[in-house]
């Protein structure tokens, strides 16, 4: 398993480095050419407005991997260890079924664009090629979300937040 997940995060990290490259370097071209020659590409903005959509997507993965998704760990920050775990599991476990819904309903969403031969207005690819990255995040997701869990039950991760160290990391 844990071969997998440096894997995993591999990939999740080369994925983001080319998207934001490619987005970044798409703005700037477009940019030289519409002030500079009067010109433009014109599927570079549905492009970089795509992979802006999947980079954040692969980035919900990775903000749970690092512990930096949004959360609200008040409740676990004041109770005691035994109680605040019991929550973060419970959190684990709504993640989960948030993650199982998106990998669902996002292969409906894929299947019924490819069915119905739904393209992009300017690339003229096929919509579900864009949208198949909800099941894809969805089993991002849920990989990251077990993973948590499993730190939780075996003890290599803290359900109680360390506000100590949360200042410390802000500069406080």
């Amino acid at each position: 398993m844990g071969r997998f997940l440096k894997v995993l995060d591999r990939t999740e990290d080369a994925a983001m480095v080319a998207g934001l490259a490619l987005a970044t370097v798409l703005v700037v071209i477009q940019v030289v050419l519409r002030y500079v020659f009067n010109s433009s590409i014109f599927w570079a903005e549905e492009l970089v407005r795509y992979t802006i959509v999947w980079t954040a997507f692969i980035g919900a993965g990775m903000g749970l991997r690092n512990g930096k998704h949004i959360s609200v760990d008040l409740l676990q920050t004041f109770l005691p260890e035994r109680p605040a775990r019991l929550v973060a599991l419970a959190g684990v476990v709504i993640g989960c079924l948030f993650s199982v819904l998106l990998f669902w309903y996002g292969l409906a969403l894929v299947r019924h664009a490819l069915a119905m031969g739904q393209l992009s207005s300017a690339m003229r690819i096929p919509m579900g090629w864009v949208y198949l990255i909800l099941p894809i995040a969805g089993v991002l997701q849920f990989v990251r979300f077990s993973q948590i869990g499993w730190e939780l039950h075996t003890g290599r991760r803290t359900a109680r937040i360390d506000i100590d160290h949360l200042a410390r990391e802000a500069g406080v």
